[in-house]
């Protein structure tokens, strides 16, 4: 199966002649627009499963989507969050040096998921300038 993302007013064809265009997102819904001839048919999933057709193959094979449902939360980055980094660093370099660069490779991915990104950064001095108070309290001890 093959699997897109599309940004909203991006489009898809198939072949050649359907056009399915992602028009909005709102919330955890998408709203497509599809473009076909009336001789095609175009029926959502749950009325066919409501019809007593079962789910295509295709999708019923796909692992579950585990993923909970959180709200935003805001990440603050600290002085010891900083040191904990550099020193996680400092031993995945003595790995390297000690001749176990694919363990350390794969170590040094993880820990780049982990570490703030530049708008993550950004994300939190707006939200510090938004609540002043909020995050001057956060920040002492």
């Amino acid at each position: 199966m093959l699997q897109l993302s599309l940004l909203p007013d991006e489009y898809l064809t198939i072949n050649g002649n359907i056009v399915v265009q992602l028009a909005r997102v709102s919330g955890s819904r998408a709203y497509l627009r599809v473009d076909a001839d009336r001789s095609v048919p175009i029926v959502r999933g749950k009325v066919l499963e409501r019809a007593g057709t079962p789910k295509p193959e295709c999708l019923s094979s796909l692992p579950r989507n585990r993923s909970r449902r959180r709200g935003d939360a805001v990440y603050y980055w600290s002085a010891d969050r900083e040191r904990a980094a550099r020193r996680i660093e400092q031993i995945l370099s003595q790995m390297e040096e000690n001749g176990s660069r694919d363990e350390a490779e794969s170590l040094r991915t993880q820990l780049n998921h982990l570490l703030p990104t530049v708008w993550e950064e950004e994300l939190s001095a707006k939200m510090q300038a938004l609540f002043p108070k909020q995050s001057t309290e956060k920040a002492d001890p």
